[in-house]
């Protein structure tokens, strides 16, 4: 049965925003860990240097996200998001034709650019503007739909590269870019700002919403505080994330789990985020915002806590996969929602971007940073590492739910 709240309109915006971050996650954020080392072998260049490619994305990605979402505030998503994918699908057309390291990086940075306007915090500005107190439900059911990127991608490049070399995949990627997401987002962007979806969300006796998500849940003057601290939140979970997403499997080999287990373990990760959202759709409506904000900042240590306490054998890495993979897919969701009932509508996106802009900042160090740590500590203490990572998320996130306790 389809929930009220899901109109035929919204049905279509959210279909088809889903399927755009689907593709341009895929390309723009997946493909270079599989035409990576076909990279590195064909010009020569360091693994390192390949790499650092996308560390420059991630920076140009953090310094203009603020302008992006403050550009969604003013212009609506539909113009911003076109925008990013067309420079997305430029950038891989120009790093399919880079044979020297300035146009390397040039090609990164121009990616970088387009990933500030066509993924998730864009996606979530302009939901905010077409689901109006529906944006928490449309925020779990896009990120349920793109949850599947790296299912779709990664499979998908590895089956071009048995045909094709890496530049012209890199160039069937813009492709994809421009035939599937513009289309997509062109058609599910349409729908005028904003919809009032209150009437039907109070109908709907599985939701019990005590808040007005389109009043600010704190005073004003409150506001950069709140501001700080959740950007401590996003910053402290995006750093982990971003640092397992390279190390996960290195890591348990480390700690001598068998070969095998430290895959599963990378393997049930995407199956147990989209689970986590599936679950948070259903049912997680009976939380508030900022109940929701913290589920998974007490899961993620409890994930690191995990090979501490019970050592090195193969059910740690499935119980890791799990419970790691469930926050990391909550934390997608809260990132979202949390701004939205914390602040309202009105410049929601600029100030997501720039609670995420030092998130994202600090996601091109992570990997190297936590190899750092696993090679002067080894892998416990780079476990301890992310643990003490975790937990400032976490002691964030309580200080921001007793601020708007307080304030209630």
């Amino acid at each position: 049965m389809i929930p009220g709240w899901l109109t035929p309109q919204l049905r279509l915006t959210l279909s088809a925003l889903g399927i755009a971050q689907i593709v341009n996650w895929g390309v723009l954020y997946y493909t270079l860990a599989l035409i990576g080392p076909h990279i590195h072998e064909e010009t020569g260049w360091s693994e390192s240097f390949v790499y650092s490619g996308f560390a420059v994305a991630t920076v140009v990605t953090g310094l203009l996200a603020p302008l992006s979402g403050q550009a969604i505030d003013r212009l609506g998503g539909g113009p911003v998001m076109l925008t990013g994918t067309l420079l997305g699908a430029f950038g891989m057309a120009l790093l399919s034709f880079s044979h020297d390291w300035t146009l390397y990086l040039a090609a990164w940075a121009v990616i970088g650019a387009g990933m500030s306007a066509c993924l998730y915090d864009s996606a979530f500005a302009a939901i905010a503007r077409l689901a109006g107190t529906a944006t928490r439900q449309s925020i779990s059911l896009v990120t349920l739909i793109a949850g599947f990127a790296s299912t779709v991608s990664w499979p998908a490049t590895y089956f071009l590269l048995r045909f094709f070399n890496w530049r012209e995949v890199a160039l069937i990627d813009a492709g994809l870019m421009i035939s599937i997401s513009l289309p997509c987002l062109y058609i599910g962007l349409k729908a005028p700002a904003v919809a009032d979806h209150s009437s039907v969300l109070e109908k709907d006796r599985t939701t019990t919403p005590a808040v007005n998500y389109l009043q600010p849940m704190i005073p004003e003057t409150l506001f950069p505080l709140a501001m700080t601290l959740f950007s401590i939140v996003i910053t402290a979970l995006g750093f982990v994330a971003n640092a397992l997403s390279v190390h996960v499997i290195t890591l348990f080999q480390r700690l001598e789990i068998d070969p095998g287990s430290a895959i599963l373990a990378g393997v049930l990760i995407g199956p147990a985020q989209v689970g986590a959202r599936v679950l948070e759709l259903v049912f997680g409506r009976r939380l508030s915002a900022i109940g929701l904000g913290l589920v998974p900042v007490i899961l993620m240590p409890v994930a690191f806590a995990i090979p501490l306490v019970l050592g090195s054998h193969a059910m740690v890495a499935v119980f890791f996969g799990l419970v790691y993979g469930a926050a990391n897919g909550l934390a997608t969701i809260a990132r979202g929602v949390v701004p939205y009932a914390l602040f309202g509508p009105a410049g929601y996106g600029r100030r997501l971007g720039l609670m995420s802009a030092p998130a994202l900042l600090v996601k091109a160090t992570a990997p190297a940073i936590f190899a750092s740590m696993l090679a002067l500590y080894g892998p416990l203490g780079a476990v301890l590492f992310a643990l003490a990572v975790s937990l400032c998320a976490t002691a964030a996130m309580l200080c921001l739910g007793w601020l708007v306790n307080r304030n209630r």
